[in-house]
């Protein structure tokens, strides 16, 4: 122990002293930021993504094998394959399905913020040669018609398809190069991005006004309903108070 001479204060030796190391003070949690779920046109492409991938050959039969290979966002597959100039793409498996947005937009209405229309384009690609022939000529149309089906049977999974998700059209197949069989749906979606304003820097507050209403008018048998046993509020009294109306009055 260290101990000054002239005042005699201890200056080290001991957890208090001058000179001692300091002594970490725990830290308190910091509050994250609440995070907004995602919703709107990326839970969309996720949603059909993962039904375009459980569509299968055959509807209601046990182990019926999934029609699709490949399940991608649309980024030009498609065009990079059947490029003059050679095949441009990596290796895909067929059948193949792509999906992307060809109009996405938002309405501009003060009373729907965060709300938008978008047309959901599915481009589906068969690899069978036999097309000319019967059971097989038709091939193009049972995917479409399987695809739709398993959309409309997943649509109560996924809440961002249930505002809507209406199929528009097909264009079915009108080539044949290089044996493979494009088909395009194109679907109308309705969507509701979550605003991160309606929760950012939220305070939750109880306003009470008699006389239109008061602590008292709480159901009592509801559990929690006045948890701080408020008592009835004694102003203002009469609605003219309340509301700041002063009647008007005829001088005579």
């Amino acid at each position: 122990m260290i101990i000054d001479k002239k005042n005699n204060k201890v200056i080290s030796g001991n957890k208090t002293s001058s000179v001692a190391p300091p002594i970490d003070k725990p830290q308190e949690p910091q509050e994250k930021p609440l995070q907004v779920e995602s919703n709107g046109p990326m839970d969309v492409l996720k949603a059909m993504k993962e039904i375009l991938r459980s569509v299968t050959l055959e509807y209601g039969v046990p182990n019926s094998p999934k029609i699709f290979r490949t399940v991608q966002i649309d980024d030009g597959q498609y065009e990079r394959i059947i490029s003059p100039s050679g095949n441009k793409e990596e290796t895909l498996g067929f059948p193949a399905a792509f999906v992307h947005f060809i109009n996405w937009r938002y309405l501009v209405q003060q009373s729907r913020i965060n709300e938008g229309r978008a047309e959901l384009r599915i481009r589906f690609i068969l690899n069978s040669l036999n097309v000319h022939e019967d059971g097989h000529d038709m091939g193009v149309y049972y995917v479409a018609e399987r695809i739709h089906q398993t959309i409309q049977e997943s649509i109560s999974k996924y809440e961002c398809l249930q505002e809507r998700c209406q199929l528009e059209y097909v264009d079915p197949m009108e080539s044949f190069d290089h044996g493979l069989q494009p088909c395009w749906m194109t679907y109308e979606i309705w969507f509701k991005q979550r605003n991160i304003w309606a929760t950012r820097n939220k305070i939750y507050k109880k306003f009470v006004c008699p006389p239109f209403t008061n602590h008292a008018d709480q159901d009592p048998t509801i559990e929690g309903v006045n948890p701080d046993g408020h008592n009835n509020l004694d102003h203002p009294r009469t609605y003219d108070e309340a509301t700041d109306y002063i009647p008007h009055q005829n001088e005579t």
